[in-house]
């Protein structure tokens, strides 16, 4: 009963997330994301969802472990380095571009160095990879389902981010954008 309960409320959440990513995108002057400032709603709003739904896809993936019946070692053998993989991909995007910037805050020049050298958005990636391994480890309905909603969630965040960047760092980010691909 209990991960039917945050099964649902994931859902309900990432769907939300997708409108109001989409209407960011649409309409950039009442973009979501990133938000206006530290003190709108929008940032509020994103980032609890963001921990959230973070914290209950972790504690659906443990309450919903191997009720598929997929055998362990395989699980392992691919899950677990996608997992790790992807979770130090986001550190490492998070390090080198700094909370206010991973906060979709604005900063004061372009970072093309550490991951962003070969993405352009590796958090972005450090999370396909992560849920991608959570997804193979849990060996669960739940959670293939939350995940691959989860990754297409994230799929069009960089198309809202761009205007905002072209219109901050013009054509710094422009030639940024023709040297390093989008994700991979």
């Amino acid at each position: 009963m209990i991960s039917e309960i945050i099964f649902t409320t994931i859902l309900f959440l990432e769907v939300f997330v997708i409108i109001f990513i989409i209407i960011s995108i649409i309409t950039p002057n009442r973009r979501f994301w990133p938000p206006p400032s530290k003190n709108s709603w929008q940032f509020y709003f994103f980032w609890a969802g963001f921990y959230y739904g973070l914290i209950a896809f972790i504690i659906l993936g443990i309450l919903s472990w191997n009720s598929s019946n997929t055998f362990l070692m395989l699980r392992i053998i691919t899950g677990v380095p996608l997992f790790f993989s992807g979770s130090l991909i986001f550190i490492w995007g998070v390090a080198t571009l700094k909370m206010d910037r991973t906060f979709g805050l604005k900063g004061n020049k372009i970072i093309s160095n550490g991951p962003y050298k070969f993405s352009r958005n590796p958090q972005y990636l450090g999370l396909f990879f992560f849920i991608s391994g959570f997804m193979i480890l849990t060996s669960s309905l739940l959670i293939l389902i939350s995940g691959i909603l989860g990754i297409i969630l994230f799929i069009p965040f960089p198309f809202s981010e761009e205007p905002w960047l072209k219109q901050q760092y013009g054509k710094e980010y422009e030639d940024y954008c023709k040297k390093v691909r989008r994700f991979i």
